[in-house]
């Protein structure tokens, strides 16, 4: 992750190197979603292990702290947009939340070296081959795990997506799509850990249908009052929404992805499926979402797509049965 932030940082414009401008910055950012990809299924296997019996609570913490990242990140937009001009963004402003981001490497460093392997991990005898396995036996594992997260991923990239459209396809101001990103981060941030900790009393199944019927259910007329209605209050309470969805299933998707694989193959069936989904399902959705609003001429088109794949994620919760409970 220090490497494809250094990479960023320190790029040369394209008016100095030419084409390889653009090319290295798509490899430093193949290598920091390598790099972020892998440690979730080892993360949240971690967390999981060390307290089995707050399972709920504790893997919670995995997407609370993705909502960290989101809120950190909307306050550089946002305080950029504010201090800097257009002109200064364009030329250095980017590159300053890419160098806060280097802190990753003497903080990754330190946990490294202070970790300790889990119990329940070091008393099991090691897998030789745990993507043959996977790949063999346990396909049906990963396509269930990849079901329940995609409705979580695509809520998530449609949040990150929102500056763009708010300032492409509603034409409002960066500032105002940037407080909208800054409340979904301190929803996602101070919810998820509670929906964690409730799901510990309640049972995840009633978190998880709750959310998806209510996100289908309101997805639509919510995306229309705010196009109706364009208003920086409406944009703000449409992704105030959407993240207080989002945080009630992805409280419980960490733990019950850990419940799907045996301990042997869980850190790489987790990283699997999660990348699968995130790569198709969420890093796909702006692309997708922009082919829709092309394609139909309609602003309410990214409702379309979030009830679609939350539909996915309801069959595949529907297939996963006892294991959510």
């Amino acid at each position: 992750m220090m490497l494809g932030g250094a990479m960023i940082t320190f790029m040369p414009g394209y008016a100095s190197i030419g084409l390889a401008a653009p090319l290295l910055i798509l490899l430093a950012r193949l290598i920091q979603g390598f790099s972020a990809g892998g440690e979730f299924g080892s993360s949240t296997a971690f967390l999981v292990e060390h307290f089995p019996e707050r399972k709920a609570f504790i893997a919670s913490w995995q997407f609370a702290t993705q909502g960290a990242s989101t809120l950190m990140a909307s306050a550089f937009g946002l305080g950029l947009t504010n201090i800097l001009t257009e002109a200064q963004i364009q030329d250095w402003g980017w590159r300053i939340p890419f160098a806060f981001g280097l802190l990753i490497g003497p903080l990754g460093w330190y946990i490294r070296r202070h970790i300790h392997e889990p119990a329940s991990f070091a008393g099991q005898e090691k897998h030789a081959a745990p993507l043959k396995a996977l790949f063999g036996r346990q396909k049906s594992l990963i396509l269930l795990a990849i079901g329940l997260m995609v409705i979580s991923t695509a809520v998530n990239y449609m949040l990150n997506y929102i500056p763009t459209y708010a300032t492409k396809t509603l034409h409002l101001p960066g500032s105002v799509a940037f407080s909208a990103t800054l409340v979904a981060g301190i929803i996602l941030t101070v919810v998820t850990p509670i929906m964690g900790l409730w799901a510990e009393r309640l049972g995840r199944l009633p978190l998880m249908w709750g959310s998806l019927l209510l996100l289908i259910v309101t997805i639509y007329p919510a995306f229309k009052a705010m196009v109706n209605h364009t208003t920086p209050a409406t944009l703000i309470l449409l992704v105030g929404w959407m993240a207080l969805l989002k945080s009630i299933y992805f409280s419980t998707v960490p733990s019950v992805m850990a419940d799907i694989f045996p301990v042997t193959t869980r850190a790489s069936g987790m990283a699997i499926s999660y990348n699968v989904a995130v790569t198709v399902f969420g890093g796909f959705a702006p692309l997708i979402c922009s082919m829709l609003i092309n394609t139909t001429g309609s602003s309410l088109a990214p409702s379309y797509y979030l009830m679609a794949v939350a539909l996915l994620s309801g069959l595949a919760l529907l297939r996963s049965g006892k294991r959510v409970a």
